[in-house]
Parts: C-alpha cells; structure tokens; sequence
C-alpha cells in the first residue's frame, strides 16, 4: 500500500527468468498456479520459459562463441519458434578456424527465409566447452 515490501524490478534476464521459474513450480504461488490454471498450462509456461534461457545462451554464443564453418548433414523442425524464426535440430560437420573438425547435434534459430538444406555450408559459433550449443550466423 504504501511501497512497503516492494521488490525492485529484477533487470538481469536470467535472474528474471530463475523468479518465474521458482515462482511457478514452488510454493503457494506455484501449487494455485496447477490447482487453477492446469497442468497444461503450467507445462506449457515451463517450456516458454526454456525456450528464453536457451534465446538467452545463444546471446552469449553471439559474443563469446567459437567461429567455424559447418555442413549440415541432417535438419529437422522442432516445432518451437524464437521471434517467428523456426528453431531446427541439425547435425552439422563442424570445421573451426582453429582445431580440429567434429560432428554435433544442436538446436539454433534460423531465418525463415533462408533455412539451411542438408548438404548447405553455414556459419555458426559453438561454445568449445559444449559444442551441441550452437548459433547459426
């Protein structure tokens, strides 16, 4: 009523994101949340909220990722779409600049207008720590 108890605007995106997380799988909040929204409901905010953290891994990939060519050996949809972008499942024959090659399966966002074809060459960034995180540029 009077600003007392008010909780600052969380500004961190993960941190935002691990509050929704907490908030609708635990405690009161989370047990009215399946008692009167559903299970589906609750399932589905749980796969929305995933699908932010892994948008918001991929912005680190745009930074801190490792640079390479690829080609794509197989492609299929997942169904999930970041900002109307389809988000595919491939397994790519990865040359790094540095290193050498590997095969990996991941998931990233591609345009709609240009979804890459099996046998296409595309550029993508991987953290070398997991090369199944991708980012198709």
């Amino acid at each position: 009523m009077f600003g007392l108890g008010k909780k600052e605007v969380e500004k961190d995106p993960k941190k935002a994101l691990e509050n929704a997380e907490k908030t609708l799988n635990t405690g009161v909040s989370g047990f009215m949340t399946k008692t009167f929204m559903g299970k589906d409901f609750t399932d589905k905010m749980n796969q929305s909220i995933d699908m932010a953290k892994g948008a918001l891994g991929n912005q680190d990939l745009a930074t801190t990722g490792m640079d390479a060519t690829a080609e794509v050996l197989s492609i299929e949809d997942t169904g999930m779409l970041i900002n109307f972008n389809p988000v595919v499942k491939m397994k790519l024959k990865v040359e790094p600049r540095f290193g050498v090659g590997f095969e990996t399966i991941g998931q990233s966002a591609v345009s709609k207008i240009a979804i890459p074809r099996v046998g296409d060459k595309i550029n993508i960034k991987y953290n070398p720590a997991d090369p199944s995180q991708i980012l198709v540029v």
